[in-house]
């Protein structure tokens, strides 16, 4: 704009002079004359064609002037309205700008207490060395997370198809335990959940026409499901019945994923440490609790039971001429009897017995609740198994027998026994019987 009014003001000037200098050459050079009539015709002298001219150039300055002017005063009016809309598109920009960082810092605050929590979490998390507990944890964080009131945690059995509860915050554990879930579309959206290892919500699956059936069998009347994945196997289930409010489908995923995540990697390690911690309190061959456990549990058990005034079954076992088994057939087939009967034993066990290899071909089988009768019916059933089993190695067949000793505390007998005595008469009832001929069950006179 500057550069045009500029332009426009010098060619203006040059004109002006141009003229200027013209009369004024006009007005030198010639005579001052008067009108005359000449040969029939009127002559105008110099002086009245100056003075026409400074007429002329003296209107067409006031013209351009005047013109100037208006045009400056046009531009002027349109360089202002131009300043006025830079200025409103300003200020809105500046307005824009400050609710962004207004947005922004609120966002980042949000984001650096997430990562806070997040942090805290994991230090938390990897600090646990236990799967039921973490699991607890992971359920417990999830909760303060999303201010849930009614969630839950579900691990996977062996079996890869039971969902067996570990810990719910708002249910009856009971009543879930009691409900007999597994890893499909029959057990809702925890089900297919699990099934498939991904993440469902109850609104994904309402608007899924193929898997809106599904909602009909969800018993918990779940909001989201969250697996935890290690690789491909599916180690436990987050289910999460409902949700503090205000709460966006982007955070909720977030804290889901992130607890997967770390639990993932969490469960990962407790596996390991219990991996490890289970090898050394079992016997390698066999895979039985070795000794020294056995003592241990033994003594936790037997404390238990005159707690709460309930007996207790102890069996020892030995098997019958092993070492002419190992000089006969050999030791890898005295091996293979000595897993024969760990294997007969581990399916005879109830949940919550206890089975050991004592030492050599010597085996402890602890059973609560078993009275001295009960415990001797056990222990025939265990040797009429075992003498019917065929140990087979590389084509060469083989049967070995057993002789067991039994006893038991009774708590109407005795107010309490120490676990040395336990095993002395068990012992002691285990040499009757190979003393009387071996392969039988002989019961303790004494407890």
């Amino acid at each position: 704009m500057k550069d045009m009014l500029e332009e426009n003001w010098t060619y203006r000037i040059m004109v002006i002079m141009c003229l200027c200098i013209l009369l004024v050459y006009i007005y030198i050079s010639n005579e001052e004359t008067l009108l005359n009539y000449i040969n029939g015709t009127f002559i105008f002298d110099a002086k009245l064609i100056w003075q026409i001219g400074i007429f002329a150039l003296l209107g067409l300055v006031l013209f351009y002037l005047l013109e100037s002017t208006l045009d400056y005063k046009s531009q002027s009016d349109v360089l202002k309205e131009y300043v006025r809309k830079i200025q409103t598109e300003l200020d809105t920009e500046r307005e824009a700008i400050k609710d962004l960082k207004s947005v922004s810092g609120d966002k980042i605050v949000k984001l650096g207490s997430f990562i806070v929590t997040i942090s805290d979490m994991a230090k938390e998390l990897n600090s646990v060395l236990e799967t039921t507990p973490l699991l607890k944890a992971i359920l417990t964080k999830t909760s303060e997370l999303l201010g849930s009131k009614r969630c839950a945690i579900f691990n996977i059995a062996k079996d890869k198809k039971t969902l067996n509860l570990v810990d719910a915050i708002g249910y009856d554990k009971d009543e879930l335990s009691r409900l007999g879930l597994s890893s499909d579309e029959g057990s809702g959206m925890l089900g297919i959940s699990a099934s498939e290892g991904k993440f469902y919500s109850r609104s994904a699956l309402y608007n899924d026409y193929n898997k809106r059936h599904v909602l009909e069998n969800d018993k918990l009347q779940l909001e989201f499901c969250q697996p935890i994945i290690y690789g491909e196997e599916v180690l436990a289930v987050i289910c999460v019945g409902d949700i503090k409010t205000g709460l966006s489908d982007e955070y909720i995923i977030r804290i889901l994923s992130t607890m997967a995540n770390f639990g993932a990697v969490a469960l990962t390690n407790t596996r390991l440490v219990e991996k490890i911690k289970d090898q050394s309190i079992r016997d390698s061959l066999t895979q039985l609790y070795n000794h020294q456990h056995f003592q241990q549990r033994l003594n936790e058990m037997l404390f238990k039971a005159v707690k709460n005034n309930k007996p207790l079954g102890f069996i020892m076992i030995d098997l019958d001429h092993f070492k002419n088994l190992n000089d006969t057939y050999g030791h890898q087939m005295g091996d293979a009897c000595l897993k024969k009967l760990a294997d007969i034993l581990k399916m005879k066990a109830k949940k919550e017995d206890v089975v050991a290899r004592y030492g050599g071909e010597e085996f402890a089988y602890i059973s609560p609740g078993l009275n001295l009768q009960q415990t001797a019916k056990l222990a025939e059933g265990l040797r009429n198994d075992f003498k019917n089993a065929v140990v087979e190695l590389e084509g060469v067949k083989a049967s070995c027998t057993l002789s067991a000793g039994v006893a038991a505390y009774l708590p109407k007998k005795t107010k309490s026994i120490k676990k040395n005595a336990l095993i002395r008469v068990a012992d002691k009832a285990l040499y009757e019987a190979k003393e009387k001929g071996r392969d039988r069950v002989v019961l303790a006179k004494e407890v």
